[in-house]
């Protein structure tokens, strides 16, 4: 029986709004949403084969936003009331007469209406604790829309939906009884969830969150691409002429894929070796050619500078409609490179809305950890294409992390990886091999057989290298210097500027402690060294191991365990084009064993090894093997904080109920002992500029772009003091050397 019939409405439906600025229906908005629904069944009925799951995840598109009938919801979106002493959550209403009007389905499966119940907010016990408001719902525009909302249900599952009398009768209790059955009979139920049960609540989340922001921004669902090697070709062929158009060179008629590159065409898992400079990128792209039109290709990088570097080259491949950068400051690159990208358009990309998405490693570590928009980002990656780059460089916690996601997204989504480095020890294979059986092994044996470098050692550290450094500039070689901390490397900048003052020569410093504005503008100021001819020097950390595509002379690096080594060296003669290039390697400091590499004897055995292979040029097979000699007797499976890394999503998902959202940091996650914190000096003492007034009035962008990470430690060392979300440092900062530690920043005004 139709309880509508008997109900005459003195207040219509159509003047609900479920947004305002502008002003849009609520019954509009709802069958905006159903519209991206029925699209998205189409899509992923073939991967989800369950009638039930898809009518349930129907009723939470039209009344995932029917609390927004009530009278406390709508004085205040119409501008009536101003304060929100009254105001009720809508989707607490939404959820809680879903409950009431199936009791008996709802305690067995509450998966659906818990995406109503977080579809807006974090999913924890204090989402709707609030005072108690007087809940004010008119009954009979509650009728309305419940007949408006079983017309369309019904016409995709038919006869089947009803609106029980209970659950006309449930919103008329008080708020603070509608709570308490919210803590006590539903909220209590993910008690006794499970793996499985997660899995559920994702796929109705992520539907019920990918139609409301489709409809919401009124969006059409992202277009899939597929592409094939000749596609591929013709789009890397097109990139290099535009290239060679700006540089005045002459244009190429055709490109061919090196045998490396064509055995990556290939169904299941790869891991691949290949040294720097081979053409790994293309050859991923040639393996996740396989995808079918709406699957993801996610891109997956150590460090931001070369997730950009990587979004910029497939970017001209694919174009930015389809390519998404993600990581903590991808919003202010994208930014920089067109103020028309906006806040909207970055939650969409770190969700992976886009086809193909280039991130750091941690924006998938994260989702294990119940972090950010974890289940649309992990929804997003049913049947996904995942490469996984430089797997080497990751300490043993975060490789733990990443082998337990391998493991999730394979056996749950069906996931297939791509894993390459330059440097694979046959430990770190075989643990790749165990997680990913039956996986193609491919290497690049063509470079494999080829030397680039000469190898020599020295018997003192490199702070007494000054000759041999001063004598290779004089030659008009490009050189690279690169140590182990950042107090060394401004250490080295200070000695090597006031040698070649007035000399002509450009000389540049590079670490982590710059400001991100400052960091960019360092980077950009590196390729033009590169691509210059002229001596200069460049006195870098481990930043650019794996962070800038650069190609120098000669390099004089402060010794680092074998991988880091490599990594190093393959910032000289990176292109294989120079002859008589050489790597330098000195005795490592005191600090760098007891504070930077203080794991084991790698250090020492890295040095020991390299000294038996004084002034040899190496192969990339004998450089290769090297790292099996250093880390031969190294047991990645039981290292604690490998073992904690594997195993702590199990433990974090128990204690969040599977399903419940963590505050946590990000970062401190997915990093093991990540004390950092993000902090703004207060003086640029280049430009004589204090920060903290200039940046009074900034917006938050802008600020962002003046922060840079430190060590809590600091903290006992400097004054910080915190202004609304940001944290000032007086540690003295200038744009040629960074922060430096040594001393406070001598500003009368400060704080």
């Amino acid at each position: 029986m139709c309880l509508y019939r008997y109900v005459k409405c003195e207040r219509m439906l159509e003047f609900v709004l479920a947004k305002s600025n502008p002003s849009e229906k609520l019954t509009s908005h709802t069958l905006e949403l159903y519209n991206v629904w029925l699209k998205l069944k189409n899509k992923y009925e073939r991967i989800i084969h369950d009638d039930e799951f898809w009518y349930y995840s129907l009723l939470t598109i039209f009344f995932h936003d029917f609390g927004k009938i009530a009278d406390n919801f709508q004085e205040v979106i119409s501008g009536k009331r101003k304060d929100y002493d009254n105001y009720v959550r809508h989707e607490f209403i939404s959820g809680m007469f879903l409950f009431a009007n199936s009791f008996e389905y709802y305690r067995l499966k509450p998966h659906s209406i818990y995406a109503v119940f977080s579809h807006h907010k974090k999913l924890d016990l204090d989402l709707f604790s609030r005072e108690n408001p007087n809940l004010k719902i008119d009954d009979k525009l509650l009728l309305e829309f419940c007949e408006f909302a079983k017309e369309k249900i019904n016409q995709n599952y038919k006869s089947k939906f009803e609106v029980s009398e209970v659950a006309i009768k449930y919103l008329q209790d008080s708020y603070e009884s509608l709570l308490n059955n919210y803590k006590k009979q539903v909220y209590a139920l993910t008690q006794n969830f499970s793996q499985k049960d997660r899995k559920k609540y994702i796929q109705y989340k992520a539907i019920l969150q990918i139609s409301d922001w489709t409809a919401s921004g009124h969006n059409k669902l992202p277009k899939g691409i597929v592409y094939t090697q000749n596609n591929l070709q013709d789009k890397i062929l097109r990139k290099i002429n535009n290239v060679n158009t700006e540089k005045g060179i002459d244009l190429i008629e055709k490109i061919e894929f090196k045998d490396f590159q064509k055995q990556s065409i290939a169904n299941g898992n790869i891991i691949a070796t290949a040294p720097t400079g081979s053409g790994k990128t293309e050859a991923a792209l040639l393996w996740a050619s396989s995808k079918k039109e709406n699957e993801r290709i996610i891109y997956l990088l150590p460090t931001k500078v070369t997730s950009n570097a990587i979004y910029d080259r497939l970017n001209q491949y694919f174009g930015d409609n389809n390519v998404a950068v993600v990581h903590s400051s991808a919003f202010f690159f994208r930014k920089e490179l067109s103020d028309k990208y906006e806040k909207k358009d970055y939650l969409l990309d770190k969700t992976f809305f886009r086809n193909i998405n280039i991130c750091t490693i941690d924006q998938i570590l994260t989702q294990g950890f119940n972090l950010g928009y974890w289940e649309m980002k992990t929804f997003h990656q049913i049947n996904a294409k995942i490469i996984i780059d430089e797997i080497h460089l990751y300490e043993p916690y975060t490789l733990g992390l990443i082998i337990a996601t391998i493991n999730y997204l394979k056996n749950e989504y069906g996931a297939s990886f791509y894993i390459m480095t330059a440097t694979m020890p046959k430990a770190l294979r075989k643990l790749l091999e165990k997680s990913l059986p039956s996986s193609l092994l491919i290497e690049d044996k063509e470079l494999l057989k080829n030397a680039r470098n000469e190898f020599q050692v020295r018997g003192y550290e490199i702070s007494q290298a000054n000759k041999e450094i001063i004598e290779a500039v004089n030659q008009d070689k490009k050189v690279l210097v690169v140590v182990n901390t950042v107090d060394s490397a401004i250490a080295q900048y200070k000695k090597y500027k006031e040698v070649f003052k007035n000399k002509g020569i450009d000389i540049l410093c590079y670490h982590s402690r710059f400001i991100q504005k400052h960091r960019k503008q360092k980077e950009d100021a590196i390729f033009e060294l590169e691509k210059n001819n002229n001596a200069c020097i460049l006195i870098a950390t481990q930043v650019v191991e794996v962070s800038l595509d650069i190609d120098f002379d000669i390099l004089f690096t402060e010794n680092a365990p074998i991988d880091a080594i490599i990594q190093r060296a393959g910032r000289v003669n990176r292109k294989r084009k120079k002859e008589n290039s050489k790597v330098i390697v000195f005795k490592h400091s005191e600090i760098s064993k007891d504070w930077v590499y203080n794991s084991g004897s790698f250090l020492q055995d890295t040095y020991n090894i390299l000294k038996n292979n004084n002034n040899k040029k190496l192969t990339e097979e004998q450089l290769t093997s090297l790292v099996d000699e250093v880390y031969g007797n190294f047991d990645i499976e039981s290292d604690k904080d490998f073992e904690k890394g594997l195993n702590i999503y199990k433990d974090e998902q128990l204690r969040l109920s599977y399903i419940k959202d963590n505050s946590a940091n990000d970062e401190t996650m997915t990093r093991l002992n990540m004390d950092t914190i993000n902090v703004i000096p207060v003086f640029n003492h280049t430009l004589k500029e204090n920060y903290q007034i200039s940046l009074e009035n900034a917006s938050p962008q802008e600020i962002a772009k003046y922060e840079l990470s430190v060590r809590k430690s600091k903290e006992h060392k400097f004054r910080i003091e915190t202004i609304g979300y940001y944290k000032f440092i007086d540690a003295y900062y200038d744009e040629e050397i960074g922060m430096d530690f040594k001393y406070i920043s001598p500003v009368v005004k400060c704080f």
